[in-house]
């Protein structure tokens, strides 16, 4: 009787082949962000016979985030992601190493990826994918941007020296300026597709095939899906100029621990204050006065001044800087 590996499914499709298949046995990726997207990614991954693959996340699991978080079960609440992520990820393949890191990702800890083959963003703030970009184009690692809200998702995949960078489409955007997942919500389908097009991105690229050049802009609701061609920015400060800004701390959001108050101040950009406020009032109490905007929730408060300094109510700093991705974005 013939015996078929784990793999074999994979390996008589043509566009992966035993060759292939061996290919990325012999590969490792960092996954950034085990939430919607990277729970998912990082799920297919393992079970696609990635040798070895490391799980990046500061965060605890929290009862919402099942809703889309496919890895993890109400067991899992309250502990960290990454951690319980690698126990998930280890039931389902145990012939693969996994490693789980559950500190902040910053220009400090980030050169922990210098050995890894590939890098996901699977995160949910243009701060962190400024940085990855920055690192990944100084050490030539290609990378795989996703991002999903509401029900529309993008995807690009940036190979340095041949392709755009992330800073040659995208500029650093004003707090307040983008939608996030706790401000207009977010389909579990929309994250879930987001995922699988990443893999399958990321397959290309650990088998040493070409990748899909465009921006990738998918609405799962009205199923439209957009590719946009992209160009290389003359005079990308990144890729162009190499100046990385954000690999060296210029341009990451301070955070000071306020001693006894219980919370902590994070100096950010001008926010946009109209449309950050027609956002919060979705999802808690707004208070405007002249000074700013004062908001609560069941999760938190926070007082935003016009210049952008943000006084929240938080137990350290990495979870002040966390609460501040979640509602007024960075």
């Amino acid at each position: 009787m013939t015996i078929i590996n784990r793999y074999n499914r994979q390996e008589i499709l043509p566009e992966i082949s035993e060759k292939g298949q061996g290919m990325l046995w012999k590969r490792s990726v960092a996954i950034i962000g085990i939430g919607a997207l990277g729970s998912v990614t990082a799920s297919l991954l393992a079970r696609i016979g990635i040798r070895k693959l490391l799980v990046w996340d500061r965060d605890i699991v929290e009862k919402h985030n099942l809703q889309r978080q496919m890895i993890f079960t109400e067991d899992d609440i309250n502990k960290p992601k990454a951690a319980q992520a690698t126990a998930y990820m280890q039931k389902v393949n145990s012939e693969i190493t996994i490693e789980a890191e559950t500190t902040e990702l910053n220009p400090e800890t980030i050169h922990t990826l210098k050995n890894y083959d590939l890098i996901l963003d699977c995160t949910d703030n243009m701060e962190t994918r400024f940085l990855i970009n920055d690192f990944c184009v100084k050490n030539k690692i290609p990378w795989i941007y996703s991002s999903a809200v509401g029900t529309k998702g993008r995807l690009l995949t940036i190979v340095p020296e041949k392709t755009p960078c992330f800073r040659c489409l995208f500029s650093h955007p004003k707090p307040g300026s983008l939608e996030t997942c706790d401000t207009i919500g977010v389909l579990n389908t929309i994250t879930t597709t987001i995922a699988a097009l990443q893999v399958t991105e990321a397959i290309k690229i650990l088998t040493k095939q070409e990748p899909t050049k465009e921006l990738l802009a998918y609405d799962v609701w009205t199923q439209q899906l957009d590719k946009i061609r992209v160009k290389r920015k003359r005079e990308c400060l990144c890729c162009h100029k190499q100046k990385f800004d954000f690999l060296v701390g210029k341009e990451e959001i301070a955070t000071i621990k306020l001693c006894g108050q219980g919370r902590v101040q994070i100096k950010g950009k001008k926010p946009n204050m109209d449309e950050l406020n027609n956002r919060l009032e979705k999802v808690g109490k707004v208070k405007i006065s002249s000074y700013g905007i004062y908001f609560i929730s069941k999760e938190t408060d926070f007082f935003l001044f016009n210049d952008g300094r943000c006084l929240i109510k938080a137990w350290t700093k990495e979870h002040g800087k966390s609460l501040y991705g979640k509602y007024v974005g960075n």
